[in-house]
């Protein structure tokens, strides 16, 4: 799983997405959701698990306000901010990923940090940033315990490697340019790569296997119960599968196309659709199938053991690695000493 010039510093949407926990994929294979600070834009609002008001947005991306206005804002703390298993981590191990993360939603949704009501939720903010970095120092010290390490000349090499692709994507002028919007330095860069590494070499020991069993099939979605005995009647007195997908499939992304799914392996689908999918025949179809989404009726074409493609092995390592870490917060002594959104 290589990270690939801005994709680098999702490492945060990662970690996020390990402490929110696991959410199953719909009939339709999609990405699992990240989670992350509410911003309200003219077409899209990312949601945030702590935050019940939005994070409003003006254009340009560039705002007035920018995260200069809110680091500005923030007084540091002396002391210790939270421990882990007995480190402790201060405003120094904080405030790089605190000014990073500021950064990273000011440019991507053009938040004014002049508008009071965006002020009034750095707290929340903060208090999401803390706990990333301490799921960070958790994830180091499961890597020292584990015999993980990356030496010093591995993360040089890493550095020029994304360095370059970076600079390569056009988007950029100098590195300067990307530094400033991205809101950090060579040092934090460099281990951002470290944990992006850390996270790889995971993968490589503890992630799914690449030829796993797998179902290629199909499916008609439909909203009721009555609508769904009407479509399986049809199909039993020889009716074509693929017009009446077309004609009864609520599935938008697929009823033209006879209600394809393609292959998918276990863990890709919501349990109830999965269990039916992976229990039938080849050649068999379904009886009503519910789920949240509606009545499925399931038709399995083939049936094999094969080698995943790389977008549903990432969401699959991605999903272990959630869970893997979940599992290890649980074990671990993490302790918050401060508040932010509450005061200090």
């Amino acid at each position: 799983m290589r990270l690939r010039h801005m994709l680098v510093l999702a490492l945060l949407a990662l970690l996020v997405t390990a402490c929110s926990g696991s959410v199953p994929a719909t009939p339709t294979p999609e990405e699992t959701p990240t989670e992350a600070v509410e911003v309200s834009t003219p077409t899209s609002e990312p949601t945030t698990p702590a935050a019940a008001e939005p994070i409003t947005s003006t254009l340009p991306i560039t705002p007035t306000g920018g995260a200069d206005v809110a680091m500005a804002a923030i007084e540091p703390v002396d002391g210790t901010l939270a421990t882990v298993n007995g480190e402790e981590i201060t405003w120094a191990d904080y405030e790089p990923e605190l000014r990073r993360s500021l950064y990273d939603v000011t440019y991507q949704y053009g938040v004014d940090w002049n508008q009071a009501e965006n002020i009034a939720l750095l707290g929340t903010v903060q208090d999401q940033v803390l706990q990333t970095v301490m799921d960070r120092t958790l994830l180091r010290q499961l890597a020292a315990k584990e015999g993980i390490e990356i030496s010093q000349a591995e993360v040089e090499a890493r550095v020029e490697e994304e360095k370059a692709n970076i600079m390569a994507s056009g988007q950029f002028g100098s590195w300067e340019d990307f530094e400033e919007q991205a809101g950090i330095g060579d040092e934090y860069f460099a281990r951002l790569l470290e944990d992006a590494e850390i996270i790889e070499r995971w993968g490589e020991a503890y992630g799914p296997d690449r030829e796993v069993e797998q179902v290629h099939a199909r499916h008609i979605l439909v909203a009721d119960q009555e609508t769904g005995q009407e479509v399986l009647d049809q199909l039993e007195a020889g009716e074509d599968w693929a017009a009446l997908a077309e004609e009864y499939s609520q599935d938008s992304s697929n009823s033209a196309d006879a209600g394809e799914l393609g292959w998918f392996p276990r863990g890709m689908m919501v349990p109830e659709f999965e269990e039916v999918a992976f229990s039938l025949d080849v050649g068999g179809t379904s009886e009503l199938v519910q789920t949240d989404f509606g009545f499925h009726i399931i038709q399995v074409l083939e049936k094999d053991t094969r080698e995943l493609d790389e977008e549903t092995y990432q969401l699959l390592e991605q999903e272990a690695f959630s869970q893997w870490l979940l599992e290890q917060k649980a074990a671990a002594e993490m302790t918050a000493a401060v508040t932010f959104s509450t005061g200090q």
